[in-house]
């Protein structure tokens, strides 16, 4: 047998041979490390939108009570969270109030021409198309200027949404932590993603949704399952850091008391759920209509060095219209959540007009295409839960007129938002439990899965999020398919344990067996940070 060698005096010492990083051990502590990276980029994020939810909110406030409030002397309806729960009040001042939806809409238009173009509109749409076509390239200065424009649009009066909003902010700090930590590819979308639920999570004070969110927006059908497990803890995060600033209640308080629902009222959630198909589709038709009449006008002309309609333009004009509505329905200004908290009573349901609780649904359509789809800075999202909660409302005040309900409104105007919103959105398990956790109201779990399955039905492929796409990762049943080959090959090794014969000791190296080798680069590995855009 040869005898190892020996080194000569005074020869340096060998190198110590490299750490084995291959292998079983060597993939389980690479996973370790990544899943850390993944919580800390969670966590940061979470705080990040979390506090930013609640800046925007208090912003709101201020801004809605001031304009509002102090020019016009009018309070919208408020909710729980807000404190002090009560109806909206008469307008003091009726002049000032279009001169207020107009000058808001107004200056927020000439704000986001100058500094951020990309923060005109619904804020949700352009936050899932920035992570399909540049998750990294989102700016810094979209999270201020958003705040801003989205504040003075709603605070004075506009019709729309906070959802958009925190959502576009929400993706944007994603997206500039996803820069800082050098991600790129798919990794930077799922950061993006986990920002925008994060931040619809945490102003809707509904984290578990806001995950869910994170997941399905990204999709025309189907999960991006990529971005659940880090959009889990970023959501409960950022719920956390807004309710030290506005608490922690349900959005719209404990309804399951009021939930009660008798076997006779399927009839009535089956037609709910025609209903809020049909109107989930004229929601969607209405606002891109007006987006595409806004684009026509606005558009250089062929070889014109300006615009047929300056960009400012069509918001100004959307608002003053949207204030002369107000005039006559003011349920239509602001986000208008106030409005459903009124709709769950049913005392104070009964008391409202009972052709304005028919019409509601349609003024509301109308007031939101006119306030975002001329580019107005606001959210679809939120006008789409009032819009379903108002069809329940509609759906319950013609079944009480007629003798064929004997309950409250509370378990119609509840489905009413989860349908009419999940079904447009195509996010249905997300939009369920945001309502869910909003009221407190899980027993309605089955008339929701009832009433979206028809308005699924209604509603087809149309949506109101166009930067949807189809799926282009694995789902569920490609997950399960590949978790159970890779079990049979674990059997079979196991069954086989001789098949390959151990080579002699003198042989040369033969191959590396793929599984020890490091996992292929599939365009998502870590790059240098860079710099963030303003």
């Amino acid at each position: 047998m040869t005898e190892p060698a020996t080194p000569e005096p005074g020869a340096p010492a060998a190198p110590p041979p490299p750490a084995r990083t291959s292998g079983p051990r060597g993939r389980r502590a690479r996973r370790a490390r990544a899943a850390l990276r993944w919580l800390v980029l969670a966590v940061a994020t979470g705080c990040a939108a979390g506090l930013a939810a609640a800046v925007f909110v208090a912003l709101l406030r201020l801004l809605t009570h001031g304009l509002l409030g102090g020019l016009a002397g009018f309070e919208p309806a408020t909710t729980v969270t807000e404190g002090d729960v009560h109806g909206w009040t008469g307008i003091d001042r009726p002049w000032a109030l279009p001169l207020i939806t107009c000058g808001g809409a107004l200056l927020a238009s000439l704000i986001v021409a100058r500094t951020a173009p990309e923060t005109a509109g619904h804020g949700t749409d352009a936050a899932i198309d920035a992570a399909h076509l540049d998750p990294n390239g989102m700016r810094g200065r979209v999270p201020a200027i958003k705040t801003i424009t989205a504040g003075l649009t709603l605070g004075s009066g506009g019709s729309g949404g906070t959802e958009g909003p925190i959502a576009q902010i929400g993706g944007a700090l994603g997206s500039i932590l996803s820069r800082r930590a050098g991600l790129t590819g798919v990794q930077a979308r799922t950061l993006v993603m986990t920002g925008l639920g994060a931040g619809v999570g945490a102003i809707f004070q509904a984290p578990l949704a806001g995950a869910l969110l994170a997941a399905e927006l990204l999709f025309l059908r189907g999960f991006g399952w990529r971005a659940l497990p880090p959009a889990l803890p970023a959501s409960f995060v950022a719920f956390g850091v807004f309710g030290i600033f506005l608490g922690y209640g349900p959005m719209f308080g404990d309804v399951s008391p009021a939930t009660g629902f008798a076997a006779r009222d399927v009839v009535a959630f089956a037609v709910l759920g025609v209903l809020c198909g049909a109107l989930g589709r004229g929601y969607a038709y209405s606002l891109h209509g007006v987006g595409a009449v806004t684009r026509r006008l606005t558009a250089p002309a062929d070889g014109a060095r300006r615009r047929a309609v300056p960009a400012w333009l069509p918001p100004a004009a959307g608002g003053l219209a949207v204030g002369l509505l107000g005039l006559v329905v003011p349920a239509v200004l602001g986000p208008g959540y106030g409005v459903v908290q009124r709709e769950l009573d049913g005392g104070a349901l009964l008391g409202m007009s009972f052709w304005l609780v028919l019409l509601l649904p349609l003024l509301k359509i109308a007031a939101t295409s006119l306030s975002i789809g001329t580019g107005g800075s606001g959210g679809v999202f939120g006008p789409g839960l009032v819009i379903g909660g108002a069809a329940g409302a509609a759906v319950w005040r013609v079944a009480e007129s007629l003798g064929a309900s004997t309950g409250g409104p509370a378990p119609f105007v509840v489905v009413g938002m989860a349908v009419c919103l999940g079904a447009i959105v195509h996010a249905p398990f997300g939009c369920a439990v945001l309502v869910l956790e909003s009221t407190r109201t899980p027993e309605l779990a089955l008339p929701i899965v009832l009433a979206m399955s028809l308005a699924y039905a209604v509603v087809g492929d149309h949506t109101l999020y166009r930067s949807q796409r189809e799926r282009d990762e694995p789902g569920a049943a490609d997950a399960l398919a590949a978790l159970r080959a890779r079990v049979r090959r674990g059997r079979g090794r196991a069954a086989a344990p001789d098949a390959v014969p151990a080579a002699p000791a003198d042989a040369p190296p033969g191959p590396a067996d793929p599984t020890d080798l490091p996992p292929p680069d599939d365009g998502t590995c870590r790059t240098a940070p860079e710099r963030t855009r303003k």
